[in-house]
């Protein structure tokens, strides 16, 4: 059994220390246990389900089926993900990718991006598995050949 401490957790989910104990607090994210003290952590299997149940809600998934999301992340019957799984907020995305936060969202709605994650309440991230497997596939795409000068202008637009 592996324990997160908050640091962890935030790095993980990419909810900030309040959310984390107010969602908890509210039932909508998983409750720490008590380590000894004033110490608490979260059992990382714990935090795995529930980005994985988040993940399924989004998705529109059955329970216990396996799945793989359009971003190759694949989720077992079991809830366990292909990867160890990190939630990614709306800057992280933009400081990966190198989009403004208008772009990201554009793109989203016109071009395959990959859909966000509805965490708990107004909060929303994207898994960095699926961001990274975005980026490799818009380097694929890319090709060695110079553009021209209006191929250029078109694509700044």
């Amino acid at each position: 059994m592996q324990i997160l401490r908050l640091r962890d957790v935030i790095h993980t989910t990419g909810l900030g220390r309040s959310s984390i104990y107010k969602f908890s607090g509210q039932g909508l994210f998983p409750r720490p246990i008590t380590l000894g003290g004033m110490s608490i952590g979260w059992k990382a299997d714990r935090i795995d389900r529930w980005i994985v149940e988040r993940i399924r809600e989004r998705d529109s998934v059955a329970g216990n089926a396996e799945h793989t999301t359009p971003w190759d992340v694949t989720i077992g019957k079991e809830g366990e993900g292909q990867t160890r799984l990190r939630v990614l907020r709306i800057k992280q995305v933009m400081s990966l990718t190198g989009l403004a936060r208008a772009t990201v969202y554009k793109y989203i709605h016109i071009r395959n991006f990959p859909l966000p994650v509805p965490l708990a309440g107004a909060s929303v991230g994207w898994l960095l598995a699926e961001i990274e497997y975005w980026l490799a596939s818009c380097a694929e795409d890319s090709s060695d050949e110079p553009l021209n000068e209006s191929e250029a202008f078109s694509e700044a637009a």
